[in-house]
């Protein structure tokens, strides 16, 4: 255990707090980013993918389509080898946009799934902002 780091617990908590704020003004974007940068020198890959959901409902919840775009695209690079593709669909579940056809399968039928992540972020819609 000797030269243990908890780094990946770290960002999992640094990742957490961004969702808690999600759709606020609590520099959502601008923490993702340190973060972003502290997970590239980390190694961390599915943090990667994780912390650009996380963002990606941030933009969601504001209706933030042009970052929106920008997210799917950088979700699909980072998934382009097939690991943590599920992320992608679920980037695009989030504002009910096409998917083209892929390597998830889900174990509910899409549009379960599909409905779920929509209906966390109208939930998240419908509270009030602090």
């Amino acid at each position: 255990m000797s030269g243990l780091t908890l780094r990946q617990t770290g960002h999992t908590i640094d990742m957490a707090a961004l969702v808690r704020d999600a759709g606020t003004g609590c520099d959502v974007l601008a923490r993702a980013h340190v973060l972003r940068e502290e997970i590239r020198v980390s190694g961390v890959a599915v943090a990667t993918a994780i912390l650009e959901l996380v963002v990606r409902f941030h933009q969601a919840v504001l209706g933030d389509d042009q970052g929106v775009t920008d997210t799917i695209a950088r979700l699909r690079e980072l998934t382009d080898g097939g690991d943590y593709a599920y992320c992608t669909d679920i980037a695009a579940f989030m504002d009910d946009r096409h998917t083209p056809p892929g390597p998830v399968r889900w174990n509910d039928d899409e549009a379960t799934v599909r409905g779920r992540w929509r209906h966390l972020v109208l939930a998240r819609r419908s509270l009030p902002q602090s």
